[in-house]
């Protein structure tokens, strides 16, 4: 039967004939694609809202192994750097322990001109 047959067998005007198309893809590749991109992007959001934002995703929190005081930056801002800054030592009033893994932490220490 065609669809000539279907529209002469309609005798009534209010009979309608109705096609219906549906195209259907069959590659699930974008699909999985999505998703794994949103698993990943919810990841990092979630890792920036508990770290304490882009701060605290980026450099290391407090009790790693990583210290500021071999970078070569005066990192606390207090003028002097790494050999410079006494937070870098264990021992700073006599200038002994310099510690690279140490941190910058008190700018109000930096005395000016560096090391005595």
């Amino acid at each position: 039967m065609t669809l000539l047959d279907v529209l002469q067998m309609s005798a009534k005007e209010s009979d309608k004939v109705e096609v219906k198309v549906v195209v259907e893809s069959k590659d699930t590749s974008s699909k999985v694609i999505l998703v794994a991109l949103t698993l990943v992007l919810s990841g990092v959001l979630l890792v920036l809202v508990t770290g304490g934002g882009a701060d605290g995703f980026l450099s290391p929190k407090k009790g790693d192994a990583l210290g500021n005081c071999g970078d070569g930056i005066d990192n606390d801002g207090g003028g002097q750097a790494d050999r410079d800054d006494p937070d870098c030592y264990s021992n700073p009033k006599a200038w002994e322990g310099y510690d690279s893994t140490r941190t910058e932490a008190n700018r109000d220490n930096d005395p000016p001109g560096g090391q005595p």
